[in-house]
């Protein structure tokens, strides 16, 4: 059990980063939101493990991310908006993961190099330390099949992943990459950014062969979230998201190399 004094000193780390978000967005006219934590249909990427559970007999499970709840708030006439909410990731450990976690999304009107410069604007303003990120290219990168880049650069930004790991990113008018970035900080994954799939064809086909994915490797497969598909069409594009986890932001700024260490439980 922590002492009174260490869950003052862990309380004061996250207040100071989580104040720092709130005034970062209200300054730039976003509304804060809240969005459900138990859904029916959580996310279908294969390499996610979603924590299940039951509801009056239904299979439900809770949120890996509030990306789909995001955008349905986007589809009713929103514009810009943000949330910081607990998600949830089965079979997650180590110094810098655990299966519950705190997660800020944002979504606003623009594009995938906007998105980069202003999630650029909120890691200096948080972090306190206006150094340049350096951009790489995913293959300058040398991002390996984990998905760890092989880089001496501390503080960077991985851009121009391939088209098979878009997910729910657009594809560049050319066909040849997603746009969609990676932010890396003192060796920690700090946030997957990109520009929006809206196309709901699109994006049933991408599910479709996610769930054939998900079946293969023996994984639960979940309902297809047809509110969603229905929510992109109405969606008036173009626009970018960013999912940041808040415990690594917290690390990175007092330079802490566990994420237990941060924690209170």
């Amino acid at each position: 059990m922590l002492s009174f004094d260490d869950i003052n000193h862990r309380l004061s780390l996250w207040q100071t980063v989580e104040n720092q978000i709130h005034a970062f967005f209200q300054a730039r006219g976003f509304v804060h939101v809240r969005t459900p934590l138990l859904v029916r249909s959580p996310g279908m990427e294969p390499n996610l493990d979603p924590l299940e559970v039951s509801v009056n007999g239904e299979r439900h499970a809770l949120i890996t991310s509030p990306e789909y709840a995001m955008k349905k708030l986007m589809a009713s006439g929103l514009e810009k908006i943000y949330t910081i909410t607990p998600v949830f990731r089965n079979h997650e450990g180590g110094k810098h993961n655990t299966p519950e976690f705190t997660m800020l999304e944002w979504y606003a009107p623009g594009s995938y190099e906007d998105l980069m410069r202003e999630t650029e604007e909120l890691l200096k303003f948080v972090l306190e330390d206006k150094s340049p990120w350096s951009c790489l290219s995913y293959q300058e990168a040398n991002v390996d099949s984990f998905g760890d880049p092989h880089t001496d650069a501390k503080r960077f930004f991985v851009t121009r992943y391939p088209k098979e790991q878009a997910s729910l990113a657009r594809i560049s008018d050319d066909g040849s990459y997603a746009e969609r970035f990676e932010a890396f900080g003192d060796g920690m994954e700090l946030c997957n950014g990109f520009c929006e799939l809206l196309d709901p064809i699109e994006q049933r086909r991408r599910f479709l062969q996610e769930q054939e994915e998900r079946r293969q490797i023996g994984k639960t497969v979940f309902p297809i979230d047809e509110e969603f598909l229905q929510a992109l069409g109405k969606i008036k594009g173009p626009i970018y998201g960013n999912a940041l986890g808040v415990d690594r932001l917290v690390m990175l700024k007092y330079a802490v190399a566990d994420i237990h260490d941060i924690r209170l439980f």
